[in-house]
């Protein structure tokens, strides 16, 4: 099956807009596309994991991504869904990190405690993850557990599990390695899709959080562009599951919604060809966020306080009171402040991360 030119155009002018580019670039995002079958070769690293992340790119649908991508990049490696097989396998991953002329995309944590938890072709996820990082052009962590250990870094973690780049820098003897960390669970397919475009228009990284993610897609938090915002403002919630204020599609914080410290691009991209997404059937459970199985249990109690522009920290008990004069204000308040900042559109996650180019070397 091909892809017309009309929804070619389409998906790119959707990137661009997600990913804060502009209109304008669209036909260089275009060309660009259309000219990764020519080079980029992508080395795609199974840890620990369910393979959830693979699954969700491979049923990316408009277009789809064997449309959209797997035709137009040299997929050289990937145990779950390559034709090869054994010492053939090897062979392939073994000539890409020879040739030092790839993107590694990388999915599932790295086990320390033992570190045989997770083997491959006779070598650790953690020493072959050193061995794949200092040879890539770029590398991009796809899925919480890559970007932060994800349930298996839960306590009391028995395998000692943890993210890519935490592994790199702490086990892995490299202090400054960088990856485009794309934590959500599992991982997004446009979100990659996204993020190998910024690298290929600008040969860069994108500005990063302390995290590790891109702020062009988890700049804001979930309670920030959620359709259900305007029910906060106005002090509507469901106070519990089922009731009356749930079938009226209410806001979902006392019943356990994280939205407010999640961030995520999941109200902009969504799943399911972009039609659907969490907070439609439930709250958020604030996946993006690193060690949220820890942080967030139990999913269903809410966050202990949050923070409302001009009212203050306040808990779920108290919202709802009074809450929409107290919103009004402060959210203008807070549109003033974004303005006089600088930061209005650009998101605002708390810690510093410093810039880095491409691959290291800023050859993409």
């Amino acid at each position: 099956m091909g892809v017309s030119r009309r929804e070619f155009i389409a998906y790119c002018s959707f990137v661009c807009a997600t990913i804060g580019l502009g209109e304008a670039a669209v036909p260089e995002l275009a060309m660009a596309l259309e000219k990764l079958a020519k080079r980029p070769n992508v080395v795609w690293s199974c840890m620990g994991e369910c393979l959830g992340c693979s699954v969700s790119l491979l049923q990316n649908t408009t277009p789809t991504v064997p449309q959209l991508v797997l035709r137009q990049i040299s997929l050289n490696y990937h145990e779950a869904v390559m034709a090869a097989a054994g010492f053939q396998a090897e062979k392939s991953l073994n000539e890409m990190i020879k040739s030092k002329d790839f993107y590694w995309v990388v999915e599932g944590a790295i086990p320390t405690t033992p570190p045989e938890a997770c083997m491959i072709a006779g070598k650790t996820a953690g020493d072959l993850s050193v061995e794949l990082y200092k040879s890539a052009k770029a590398a991009i962590a796809t899925g919480s557990c890559a970007c932060n250990g994800n349930v298996q870094a839960a306590a009391p973690n028995p395998t000692g599990s943890m993210g890519v780049q935490q592994y790199l820098r702490e086990k892995g003897g490299i202090a400054d390695a960088t990856l485009i960390n794309m934590s959500r669970c599992p991982g997004n397919g446009d979100d990659l899709i996204m993020a190998l475009s910024y690298v290929l228009i600008t040969g860069k990284v994108p500005d990063l959080d302390s995290q590790g993610r891109p702020l062009i897609l988890y700049g804001q938090t979930i309670h920030e562009n959620c359709e259900r915002r305007g029910h906060f403002d106005a002090g509507e919630f469901a106070e519990t599951f089922g009731d009356a204020g749930w079938d009226k599609g209410w806001c979902l914080f006392k019943v356990g919604c994280k939205g407010p410290e999640t961030y995520a691009p999941c109200p902009k991209t969504r799943w399911n060809n972009r039609v659907s997404w969490c907070v439609h059937n439930g709250p958020c459970t604030g996946c993006s966020e690193a060690g949220f199985w820890d942080k967030f249990t139990p999913f269903n109690k809410p966050l202990n306080t949050v923070s409302v522009p001009g009212a203050g920290p306040v808990n779920a008990t108290t919202l709802g009171v009074g809450l929409v004069g107290l919103t009004a204000v402060g959210l203008g308040a807070h549109f003033i402040g974004q303005v006089a900042t600088g930061r209005l559109g650009k998101g605002g996650v708390s810690g510093d991360a410093p810039k880095a180019d491409a691959g290291k070397g800023g050859d993409a």
